[in-house]
């Protein structure tokens, strides 16, 4: 793993948790020895008032790369369907 994109969401990760927007969430998953994995977060964005979603919280994870913050994490919105299968919706952003 780069040092760079590390520090950089060591850093961001500390910002985020003094100061975040009401309701949204943006957490880094945990490796299985327990460790923080800053390279993947689970995040959930609250459906805006006023529209179909409010009330909603919508989640997503991030998948940083080693040359972030070159290039942009990539979002991947995780749902279930009618039949209980599990999509995954990959979003570039």
């Amino acid at each position: 793993m780069s040092g760079i994109a590390l520090s950089r969401l060591s850093q961001e990760r500390k910002a985020w948790r003094k100061d975040h927007p009401f309701g949204f969430v943006a957490v880094p998953t945990k490796n299985p020895d327990g460790t923080m994995n800053l390279m993947n977060w689970e995040c959930a964005i609250p459906g805006k008032k006023g529209t179909l979603w409010e009330g909603g919280l919508y989640k997503l994870r991030m998948l940083f790369k080693d040359d972030y913050p070159s290039s942009p994490p990539k979002c991947v919105n995780t749902r279930y369907t009618v039949r209980g299968l599990l999509c995954f919706w990959p979003f570039d952003f």
